[in-house]
């Protein structure tokens, strides 16, 4: 690919073929494919409902998740998020909307498997049978993209959580808002934070690498990444993109090798990210700062991997010891004391996410004066600036997009995860750069 700077224009026709509701799309830590229109043969899952009863006026929200499937790890975590919060609402009396009345809130999410065929029928059933008030997104990209043709349909406000869409396969939806940064802003916070700390002790640092998968979300990533990083100043001595299914990148590595980037920043999928990894090494390509991909937050990535993770960096949605002077909601800690206390552990991004969900969905309860009328919701979710423990929430007012929340990054240090950047916040950890070297971990 050439080093020339890519302009959104030019990304736009490189993903116009992922303009359509229900096409290819991903966001968050998961990195998926979807394609076509949900199955209507295929049999709908039977799964309980959870509920949090509620007595009295109530306000009924609902949504997916994936309970199980290949990584129904984050949609218990996220369902978790969901229920901690409305539990705490209702322990609290309920929420205080803006027409004067108080509501108890039901929630009633169902387990789509992880499967996009899934979403639709479900979504159809949650508001058509359960006669559900609200949305709750699912997680990740595809599934969330599911959700948006009955969305549309019967114009319910939605709250998404772990999962956006690309600004190339906006459509003028209207009932959507988002709380994550979506993936264009994913490599902004690494960018940033080398500029700020790296760059005044070490003008190599500017020397930088960028690669990424051909799937959408490594793509919109790595594609909007690169463009910031020239925008900003960089110097990217190499840049291309593989194919995510690959089991071999030392191609693509031999090549970044030959132009000695001093940092090597790559959007990729988990399975690359320990690839890249791996590859690297034996390749003895030393940088001075590495980052792998998006999967590098996740714990079984340094138990895979162990002490070759030293020192890798990677960006966050929230994570633990990241500090933000919140003007709403529970503190940081408040939440996490919270949450241990209900499972008996710490809680996790995507479980942040969850509870975040139901702060905005709160927020917006109590300025709207129609609660219950998804129109008058979304116009109110579009006008709130608030921060929570889990940073700033503020979403352009049109198309739900959220420009409020930053990432931001954590580094790998003697086995665990070092909160080395908070955008605007001071940093509880000091960064290590360089980072050692291969032969030296």
């Amino acid at each position: 690919m050439s080093e020339d700077k890519i302009s959104r224009r030019k990304y736009m026709k490189y993903a116009g073929a992922a303009i359509a509701a229900g096409a290819v799309a991903a966001a968050g830590y998961g990195v998926y494919q979807y394609s076509g229109q949900p199955s209507p043969t295929s049999p709908l899952p039977t799964t309980p409902t959870i509920e949090t009863p509620a007595t009295g006026k109530k306000i009924k929200i609902g949504g997916t998740k994936p309970f199980t499937g290949p990584d129904a790890i984050f949609g218990i975590a996220e369902g978790r998020g969901n229920e901690l919060w409305a539990k705490l609402v209702n322990e609290a009396g309920g929420i205080k909307a803006g027409d004067g009345n108080t509501y108890e809130v039901e929630l009633v999410l169902y387990n789509d498997e992880q499967k996009p065929e899934n979403v639709p029928r479900f979504y159809e059933k949650l508001i058509n049978e359960d006669k559900v008030d609200l949305l709750f997104g699912p997680v990740w990209g595809p599934l969330g993209m599911a959700t948006v043709p009955i969305v549309e349909k019967y114009r319910k406000f939605e709250v998404y959580g772990t999962c956006s869409f690309d600004p190339a396969v906006y459509q003028d939806w209207k009932y959507i808002v988002h709380v994550i940064t979506n993936g264009p802003g994913y490599m902004n916070a690494l960018t940033d934070m080398i500029i700020s700390k790296v760059l005044p002790n070490d003008p190599d640092a500017k020397n930088i690498a960028v690669t990424h998968g051909d799937d959408m979300f490594s793509r919109t990533v790595g594609i909007y990444g690169h463009e910031y990083a020239l925008e900003q100043g960089m110097n990217v001595v190499f840049y291309d993109s593989y194919g995510t299914a690959t089991t071999d990148l030392t191609p693509i590595i031999s090549r970044a090798k030959a132009n000695n980037p001093s940092i090597f920043l790559n959007a990729g999928a988990y399975a690359a990210a320990i690839l890249l990894v791996k590859q690297m090494k034996e390749l003895d390509l030393n940088v001075k700062m590495l980052w792998p991909g998006t999967g590098a937050v996740f714990p079984k990535f340094y138990e895979t991997l162990g002490k070759d993770c030293e020192g890798i960096v990677t960006c966050t949605q929230w994570e633990p010891g990241v500090l933000y002077k919140n003007d709403y909601g529970p503190s940081h800690d408040e939440f996490i004391d919270e949450f241990t206390k209900e499972h008996g552990e710490a809680p996790d991004y995507t479980t942040a996410t969850g509870f975040q969900q139901g702060l905005v969905m709160q927020k917006c309860m109590e300025q709207c004066s129609q609660p219950t009328d998804s129109d008058a919701m979304r116009q109110v979710a579009g006008q709130i600036d608030m921060t929570t423990f889990y940073g700033k929430y503020k979403v352009d007012p049109t198309t739900g997009w959220q420009i409020g929340h930053e990432m931001s990054n954590i580094q790998w240090q003697n086995a665990e995860k070092k909160v080395v950047w908070v955008p605007g916040e001071e940093s509880p950890s000091e960064l290590i750069y360089p980072i050692a070297k291969w032969s030296e971990r």
